[in-house]
């Protein structure tokens, strides 16, 4: 499985090279993190955080641009020629490109994409024969090794872009371009409120001392180990007597798939003999979904809960009727709902409606240079999947009839 397929993410986000080194490496203790730099502190706030705490979510209304609601006749111009380049092919690059190639025909666009495999030449040098082609408007996400070549070749080339389902941010959280996001605490206080309000449910009245936080991390990837250090004092806030309980588990030097979760999680496990009843969580699916064989493997396995940011992998199961044991629930957002405001920013830039700084004002926060729209998300159940598909045909049907979308209530 390709290493990237699991983050979706959040998100997110930058990627970089593995270097080996043994599990011990793995694991950092509470509060403590691989890599501190940028690590985000409370004067400090991120940037990328306009959404509000879990159990609070109230986003604005859509703005006058860069929406599908925007005051424009999409087909009374010729069709744009608009691509997405990414750097890997995955399951989540896949459903994200179907969603913007479906957005194609509402906004009357020609739509190609192309993978680059992390060449970045490859990724540049097709930026500009997709530009020579008439490819004006991109939607890119490449690399942040490379991010800078690909930044200064659109220039050049005089093509509109925004990055895709990995936003660009600084090592602090500030974004480096108009973008949309998962958001980052907003991620972790889904995560860990969601466990504080339904642990009972499946553990029971238990000692709340005796409780552990496993968080799976990727410290190179700045979003994703700021989502897992807001875990950690999410958790550390609401569990205090179990305050002591909560490890980072880093997964840069295993890959993210369901073996690195097993391989790092599994040290753990063993050795804590004191934990008795573990929380598992994450930002990688496959990661996370490794953790829970792990904590089975332990004999823990009714004794945990799992949960983690995206939810492909138990909605596939929940659909077959499988049994996904301890893993009850992920954070969730349509990816055709995420793209809408990208792609409809692409097109109000090559309209000349609006530039990176004033793309959907309502999300502008006045401290930094570009807006960034947070998606809502939804915790996913295997009670209320359903439900939440429903409400995305409802969304997509209500924006193809020029009608007010309308909003989760879970």
């Amino acid at each position: 499985m390709k290493k990237v397929l699991a983050i979706l993410l959040v998100l997110v986000f930058t990627v970089s090279l593995f270097a080996c080194s043994s599990s011990d490496d793995s694991t950092t203790s509470p509060g403590t993190s691989e890599d501190t730099t940028g690590a985000p502190t409370s004067d400090a706030p991120l940037a990328v955080d306009v959404a509000p705490a879990a159990g609070m979510e109230s986003f604005p209304d859509h703005g006058p641009v860069g929406w599908f609601t925007d005051d424009v006749d999409w087909f009374a111009r010729e069709p744009y020629k608009i691509a997405y380049l990414t750097d890997f092919d995955s399951a989540t690059s896949s459903l994200f490109s179907d969603g913007l190639e479906n957005w194609s025909r509402r906004l009357n666009f020609e739509y190609q994409s192309y993978n680059a495999n992390y060449d970045a030449d490859a990724f540049i040098n097709t930026m500009g024969v997709l530009a020579q082609q008439g490819y004006t408007g991109m939607i890119l996400n490449p690399d942040m090794s490379y991010f800078d070549r690909v930044k200064q070749a659109a220039d050049e080339y005089g093509i509109s872009w925004l990055p895709g389902f990995f936003p660009m941010l600084d090592d602090f959280g500030n974004p480096m371009t108009a973008q949309g996001s998962l958001g980052i605490k907003y991620q972790a206080d889904l995560l860990i409120y969601w466990l504080r309000d339904n642990y009972k449910t499946f553990l029971g009245d238990i000692d709340e001392s005796k409780i552990g936080l496993i968080s799976t991390t990727l410290s190179n990837f700045p979003v994703l180990r700021m989502v897992s250090e807001f875990c950690v004092s999410d958790f550390q806030e609401l569990f205090p007597l179990a305050a002591a309980n909560a490890y980072e588990a880093g997964v840069d030097n295993f890959g993210v798939d369901a073996n690195a979760g097993y391989d790092v999680i599994a040290p753990i496990v063993a050795a804590h003999p004191e934990v008795e009843y573990w929380f598992n969580v994450g930002s990688l699916e496959d990661v996370v979904q490794g953790g829970v064989r792990a904590i089975d493997a332990a004999g823990l396995g009714s004794k945990s809960i799992a949960i983690s940011t995206g939810a492909n992998l138990l909605q596939a199961a929940w659909q077959s009727g499988a049994d996904t044991g301890s893993y009850k629930a992920g954070v969730y957002y349509s990816m055709e709902i995420f793209a809408e405001p990208l792609i409809c920013g692409v097109i109000a830039m090559l309209d000349g409606r609006a530039t990176l700084e004033t793309l959907w004002p309502e999300w502008k926060d006045p401290a930094q240079p570009y807006p960034v729209v947070t998606t809502a998300c939804a915790v996913l159940t295997v009670d209320n999947y359903a439900a939440y598909n429903d409400y995305v045909d409802a969304y997509l049907t209500a924006v193809a009839n020029k009608q007010t979308p309308p909003t989760w209530n879970p």
